[in-house]
């Protein structure tokens, strides 16, 4: 009759006691992961969900007046004048006061410091980053309007896209090389998306931060920057 040679603990020979058995240490809890990191980092985010709000900004000429404020601003100006607003968009100063004001009521934009002349009355952007978005239980109507808001955004970069393209052969050589205008079809999962958003987020408020430190510091003509427009348009084919 053959005999099962009994079991060991691993490491020791035939005959040789085994001690008693030396518990695991302990293993160390995982740390704590870092918090989500918001996506508007450093700025005072907005997000605007009122259609009367919506709706100061619905309008050609309103538009004009936010796009140049908000370029005023990244360039280191603090504001400017109705005159000056009026200039860009084409339209008289005293008709240029009416959209100023509904602007201002909206909360866009607000009154500056003067330059030193009382007489003198200046604007500039009041909210540093927002977005808007009709609630997912608003009625059709408040869609409607998030929908227009959209569409008048698209037109104005569309402006400032033609200008550029317009001018483009005008300007230093290395501008145009650091410039894209770039369309793909990329086929992803929504945990892909969802990743591909966030990069480009964390990208864009890198460069983000760099433009509101150089905006508070002031208008420096040698420090080499311009300002660019961006515009990502991430979407899934439908």
């Amino acid at each position: 009759m053959s005999e099962t040679p009994a079991s060991r603990p691993e490491g020791t020979t035939p005959g040789a006691t085994a001690g008693p058995a030396v518990p695991a240490p302990p293993t160390p809890p995982l740390p704590p992961e870092p918090p989500a990191k918001p996506r508007f980092m450093g700025k005072e985010h907005v997000k605007i969900t009122d259609p009367e709000r919506m709706k100061a900004l619905a309008h050609p000429a309103r538009m004009a007046v936010f796009d140049f404020l908000a370029g005023r601003r990244v360039a280191g100006f603090d504001g400017a004048t109705a005159t000056e607003i009026a200039e860009v968009a084409g339209m008289t100063p005293s008709a240029m006061s009416y959209h100023l004001r509904t602007l201002a009521k909206a909360g866009f934009i607000e009154e500056a410091p003067s330059r030193g002349d009382a007489r003198e009355r200046l604007w500039r952007m009041k909210i540093q980053s927002f977005s808007i978005r009709a609630e997912d239980d608003a009625p059709e109507s408040h869609k409607v309007i998030e929908r227009t808001m959209g569409e008048v955004f698209m037109e104005q970069h569309d402006r400032n896209l033609l200008r550029w393209l317009d001018q483009r052969f005008e300007v230093d050589p290395a501008l145009r090389e650091a410039s894209l205008t770039q369309q793909a079809h990329l086929r992803l999962t929504i945990e892909e998306a969802a990743e591909f958003s966030r990069r480009y987020q964390e990208l864009e408020q890198e460069y983000a931060d760099r433009t509101s430190e150089r905006a508070m510091q002031g208008v420096d003509e040698g420090d080499g920057t311009y300002v660019f427009n961006t515009l990502f348009r991430f979407f899934p084919k439908i």
